[in-house]
């Protein structure tokens, strides 16, 4: 197969085996981007066959860009480390016919698993993951995605993802995605104080209960049980968070501004 897998790793060493074994009969050339881990991810990597290669992380796209740049094939297969291949997808893949295909891509299904099960909520969640890097790259520093250029297939097998451990582990990168939203929102609106305002004002009474609405009952949140109202749940949270701290930001300009001060960015 002349098609690469990139994947980019911290700390994955209980998830990096599973996600390499998956993909070792339809590529050899599998390129895994470290950002240092502390664990024995790298160790396991190499082991396996991977090219290792280290880099300090920035932002997603950015990584995930980097390690496409480190792979030796134009087509790509883009996994996080808490992913791997179902036997469906990878005998739909051996069977594509890369080098005289009219695609520049395909979307994959990913189905999620929360919490030990596979949830609805998250069903189909497609994703763009399969592409040629001479026709797309990764945008985007949060929920980043693969833009390409030219015509997207679709696949009908499946990426199984391994989502969260604990409902705790959940919260904390609800919390942690909130607040990246946050930094990259307000620096995105600095110039125009006015619609800022506006917009701040409106997405924090809106933008929370919508969510919820369309995780809980538009999306069947409701059929997943205890999971699907946690899930809804936190993706409110994750909307109050980003709208209540663009709110103190603005707070904080105006005050330093009353009160001839110097406004600085705080970390959110």
């Amino acid at each position: 197969m002349v098609l690469s897998v990139a994947i980019i790793t911290l700390n994955e060493e209980k998830n990096i085996k599973k996600c390499i074994e998956s993909v070792k009969d339809i590529s050899d050339d599998i390129v895994v981007v470290d950002s240092f881990s502390s664990d024995r991810t790298c160790e396991i990597a190499e082991k396996l066959g991977a090219k290792l290669v280290k880099r300090a992380f920035d932002d997603f796209s950015s990584q995930k860009n980097f390690a496409v740049s480190n792979c030796k094939y134009d087509w790509i297969l883009s996994l996080d480390a808490d992913e791997i291949v179902s036997d469906e997808l990878k005998d739909e893949i051996k069977k594509l016919d890369l080098k005289n295909t009219e695609f520049s891509g395909f979307l994959i299904k990913r189905k999620n698993i929360y919490l030990g099960t596979p949830v609805k909520v998250w069903y189909p969640d497609w994703k763009l993951r399969l592409f040629k890097k001479s026709k797309g790259n990764w945008v985007g520093k949060i929920h980043e995605k693969v833009k390409v250029y030219g015509k997207v297939g679709k696949l009908k097998g499946e990426i199984i993802h391994f989502t969260y451990n604990s409902v705790l582990e959940h919260f904390e990168k609800t919390i942690k995605f909130g607040r990246e939203y946050a930094k990259i929102s307000y620096l995105s609106y600095y110039g125009n104080r006015k619609l800022m305002r506006l917009t701040i004002k409106t997405m924090l009474m809106i933008s929370p209960f919508w969510t919820f609405f369309k995780n809980y009952i538009l999306k069947s949140g409701f059929k997943d049980g205890t999971r699907g109202l946690i899930i809804s749940y936190s993706a409110l949270l994750d909307r109050v968070i980003r709208y209540s701290l663009l709110w103190e930001a603005e707070e904080k300009r105006e005050e330093s501004k009353n009160n001839e001060t110097n406004f600085e960015l705080n970390k959110f």
